[in-house]
C-alpha cells in the first residue's frame, strides 16, 4: 500500500498471491473518486535490483490514457513472444490507439513520434511487404478480426538500446513507417 517512505509502503502489502487486498481496491476506488480529470494507480513489487517490476497507469478524461511497465532481470520476461502474449491480452481487456515496448534509453528516430524500441502495436494490418525491416508481425485479433499487429525488431535477444545493430533496425522500422504515415505523432493519440 502507498505510504510516505519505501519502508512504510512495505509494511502493508498491497497484493496475496490471490490477487489485491480490499483495502488496496478500496483505497484506488477512493482516490479516483476524489478526482474530476486523472486517476492515476501505480504498482511495485518490492524488489530492487533483479526481479523488481512496477506498473503504473494513468487515465485522463479529456487526454491519452497512459501505462507503463519497468523491470528488471525478470528472465521469464526476456523473450519476444511473452511480450507480444502479454501485449495481446491487454489489447483484449483494453483497445489501444499505440503501444511501444522498449527500453527507457532507447532514442527513437523522431521525438515527436511512438517509438518502435523492441516492438510497437498499431492499430492496422500490416504485412511483410510493408515493414520488411520488421523481424516479427504478430496480428492481433478482436472477435476473430484482425485489429492490429504488433512489430517486433528484435527476435533472438532482448532489445538492448547500447546494440549498434537492435538500434538500427528499430530506427528503420520508424522510417519505413513514417514514410507510409503509419507511425503515429504524441500529438495525435
Amino acid at each position: 500500500m502507498p505510504g510516505d517512505s519505501e519502508a512504510e509502503s512495505r509494511i502493508h502489502p498491497a497484493f496475496t498471491p490471490s490477487g489485491p487486498i480490499d483495502a488496496a481496491l478500496e483505497w484506488s476506488q477512493n482516490r479516483s473518486q476524489n478526482s474530476d480529470t486523472r486517476s492515476f494507480v501505480g504498482v511495485w513489487n518490492g524488489i530492487q535490483g533483479d526481479g523488481g517490476a512496477a506498473f503504473n497507469t494513468s487515465y485522463a478524461l479529456n487526454g491519452p490514457c497512459l501505462t507503463h511497465f519497468q523491470s528488471r532481470g525478470v528472465t521469464s520476461l526476456a523473450h519476444y513472444t511473452t511480450i507480444a502474449n502479454l501485449l495481446q491480452g491487454i489489447l483484449q481487456i483494453w483497445p489501444a490507439q499505440a503501444i511501444q515496448v522498449a527500453p527507457t534509453k532507447y532514442e527513437s528516430v523522431f521525438p515527436d513520434r511512438l517509438a518502435v524500441g523492441w516492438m510497437v502495436y498499431l492499430p492496422h494490418a500490416l504485412t511483410a511487404a510493408e515493414v520488411p525491416e520488421a523481424r516479427a508481425l504478430i496480428p492481433v485479433a478482436r472477435d476473430g478480426q484482425q485489429q492490429g499487429t504488433i512489430i517486433v525488431s528484435v527476435t533472438d535477444a532482448v532489445f538492448d538500446a547500447d546494440n549498434r545493430d537492435h538500434v538500427k533496425v528499430a530506427n528503420d522500422i520508424e522510417i519505413r513507417l513514417a514514410d507510409q504515415d503509419l507511425l503515429p505523432r504524441f500529438a495525435d493519440l
